[in-house]
């Protein structure tokens, strides 16, 4: 940025915004003439009406009247609308065109109000700096308040000033809001919009500067583009809400911060931790972490450290009651009667004395030893040696 000091340099800024003024000024003019048009648009529309009306009325067209009448009306309320908008383009106040000189006494002033005034040549842009702004403890740091001296013709005067945090300390909600009247550089004036308005149209520069520094240097909760509550303080990693650092807890797990509602803790190391980082035990049902989370070594199923230490997993205590009944399954095959072998072949278990050579009490029957004249059965000892009579 370029600061003009010589009394020159002044003067031919004071003669370029003077200039920029009458420019806004025709403006103005052009915008009622704009209106006058539409309201003369809207009379010829309506004069068309009334001589067709005149011919439906001399041939007795009834239906064509009917339809001519409905366009009457809706003539009729947008010449209301249309008479309304050139009257407010009219009526609107119109602050005298300053001269050069009043123009310069304007920067001049602002100059030594502001401690500085800067002149940007090539982007006709000009611009303050306010002093480190702080509302209600909140540090929001210095602002330049920049003039765009082309838009001083504007209609639209939103357009003809801009807001730029030259230390922004912006809202953890929005990072374009840099101060709770500021959003994307543009500034809700709220009441002070008017005599802002009137400041530029009239050319009083430092007015205007000021009205603004005023406007960045007020708090006002109900037009506060976000409350100043809502300022500082982190945002919940899980549902995106606004947490103080006094209220924001920390998980081990994930590594980011979370509010009260979103967070929790492992019910085995009792380490903060996220409610989507928790898990329940699937043995105790206890909420646990990742990290105190294991697998039994028999069967391989996920459990708690404690779970496993104490041997609390289902499948310990599933053995014992298999053993039992391998037990009873080999008491009953002790005690004679018949089984089924995986060939096929029924096995006869006979505890009764000299039923072998050996000692042995089992004996086998099978299908093919059979006597060939009675189909009688052949019995053989274990070994087969020696047949048996029936």
């Amino acid at each position: 940025m370029e600061n003009p000091l010589s009394e020159k340099g002044f003067w031919r800024l004071a003669g370029l915004i003077r200039d920029r003024l009458c420019a806004g000024q025709m403006n103005r003019y052009r915008e009622v003439q704009t209106q006058v048009q539409h309201l003369m648009s809207d009379l010829a529309e309506l004069d068309a009406v009334r001589r067709k009306l005149i011919l439906c009325l001399a041939r007795g067209w009834t239906a064509a009247a009917s339809s001519l009448a409905d366009e009457a009306v809706r003539l009729f309320r947008d010449l209301h609308y249309t008479g309304q908008e050139a009257v407010k383009a009219v009526e609107k106040p119109e602050p005298p065109v300053p001269t050069v000189r009043e123009v310069l006494e304007e920067l001049l002033q602002a100059e030594e109000e502001f401690e500085g005034l800067e002149y940007n040549p090539e982007d006709e842009i000009l611009s303050v700096t306010t002093d480190a702004v702080e509302l209600e403890g909140v540090y929001l740091g210095d602002f330049e308040v920049q003039l765009l001296i082309p838009a001083l013709g504007d209609t639209d005067h939103r357009s003809l000033y801009q807001i730029v945090a030259l230390d922004p300390h912006p809202s953890v909600r929005n990072d374009s809001v840099t101060h709770p009247h500021v959003t994307d550089q543009h500034l809700c004036a709220g009441d002070a919009g008017a005599a802002i308005e009137m400041a530029l149209a009239g050319g009083r520069i430092c007015d205007f500067f000021m009205l603004v520094r005023s406007v960045l240097t007020t708090y006002n909760r109900d037009s506060a583009y976000v409350v100043l509550e809502d300022w500082e303080g982190s945002s919940c990693y899980d549902c995106g809400s606004i947490i103080r650092e006094d209220d924001s807890f920390y998980c081990t797990s994930c590594e980011n911060e979370f509010c009260g509602e979103c967070s929790s803790y492992c019910h085995r190391c009792e380490e903060t931790t996220c409610r989507g980082c928790l898990a329940p035990c699937p043995v105790c049902e206890e909420s646990t972490c990742n990290s105190c989370l294991t697998t039994c070594p028999e069967c391989g199923r996920i459990l708690c450290r404690d779970c496993r230490e104490e041997e609390k997993c289902p499948c310990l205590e599933e053995e014992p009651e298999n053993e039992e009944e391998n037990n009873d399954n080999n008491s009953s095959r002790s005690e004679g009667g018949e089984a089924a072998g995986e060939d096929g072949e029924v096995r006869i278990v006979s505890d009764a004395p000299g039923a072998s050579q050996t000692g042995t009490p089992v004996e086998t029957q099978t299908s093919e030893e059979r006597d060939p004249e009675t189909r009688a059965p052949v019995l053989t000892d274990r070994l087969g040696e020696a047949p048996l009579l029936p």
